[in-house]
């Protein structure tokens, strides 16, 4: 646990380095009131982010959880000495009591050379409960009433509850044409013959000749999600790009830095509006079919899994 504390600890490093940044998170405790925080009130916090004045800095939404959401946010610039402070505003809710942490927010810092994920620090709070702190307030329930069901009281509404169903299939599919006994269902393809389909479908699209470059980097994002989550039976595709590169070296995948490479350039595009040379659009698909037919399942993966 230490090592992984000091790894990620000379990357912040790292990156704070390259890019010139310094990143201040607190609540505000003037619209947050800490001392009498309930499930559901409003939780207001900051992040405000010291870069360069030739970079710009933009939030990646996380997805809420079961019990924490971002309920809205807002930023703002302000100009200090020969750099910006880009400050963030956010707005969020717990949905549970006792100990909670705010997560950690994502960013990306982006230059004229080059783009960097940077998070936020996480915040804890006490939640208490809705409920009086005396048990006065939960009363007893009456135990239920004794109830004797005979044969004909449950199997009769069971019959009609099936007659019913029955004859709501056969309609719909006999509407559909379908036959009334489903055929048996094909065989699912391999993860990675499904994404090498989708790419030579992506590439009839011609996105770049038709100059839409944003549209074709988001579509090389989701066939890349879509094989690792195929391959992996992992919802990469509801994962934030912090998430995807934690699962890949937890599975210790193959290729896991030219797949982070590629996601990490396709996120340039969809958020920080970078528009890249068209050498390196077609270079990125070429990039991810080396990587899907370096880490395709084998024959011995393929036995055990249907074992």
């Amino acid at each position: 646990m230490k090592k992984i504390i000091i790894v990620v600890g000379i990357i912040l490093l790292f990156n704070c380095l390259a890019f010139g940044y310094t990143i201040d998170t607190k609540i505000d405790t003037m619209k947050t009131d800490l001392e009498h925080l309930q499930v559901g009130d409003r939780i207001f916090f900051n992040v405000s982010i010291l870069h360069e004045d030739e970079s710009s800095v933009h939030y990646i939404q996380q997805e809420p959880s079961e019990i924490f959401i971002i309920i809205s946010f807002s930023s703002n610039l302000i100009q200090v000495s020969d750099d910006i402070k880009t400050d963030f505003q956010f707005t969020s809710a717990f949905f549970d009591t006792g100990l909670q942490t705010v997560p950690p927010q994502e960013f990306i810092i982006t230059s004229s050379e080059d783009s960097a994920s940077v998070y936020s620090d996480s915040l804890q709070v006490m939640v208490n409960s809705i409920l009086p702190a005396d048990s006065v307030a939960l009363k007893d329930i009456k135990p239920p009433v004794s109830l004797y069901l005979g044969f004909w009281d449950i199997a009769l509404p069971l019959l009609i509850i099936a007659i019913i169903i029955f004859v709501i299939v056969l309609i719909t599919r006999s509407k559909k044409g379908l036959a009334l006994i489903p055929e048996k269902k094909k065989k699912i393809l391999p993860a990675h013959m499904i994404a090498l389909k989708r790419i030579e479908q992506l590439k009839l699209q011609d996105y770049i000749k038709r100059g839409n470059i944003k549209r074709y980097y988001v579509e090389v994002s989701w066939i890349c999600r879509e094989y690792l989550e195929n391959r992996y039976n992992k919802l990469f595709l509801e994962m934030t790009g912090f998430e995807i590169r934690q699962s890949l070296k937890d599975l210790n995948v193959k290729k896991r830095m030219e797949t982070n490479t590629i996601l990490q350039e396709c996120d340039r595009v969809k958020f920080a509006k970078y528009i890249p040379p068209i050498q390196d659009a077609e270079k990125i698909l070429n990039e991810l079919v080396d990587v899907i037919l370096a880490t395709k399942e084998n024959e011995m993966e393929k036995e055990k899994d249907e074992n």
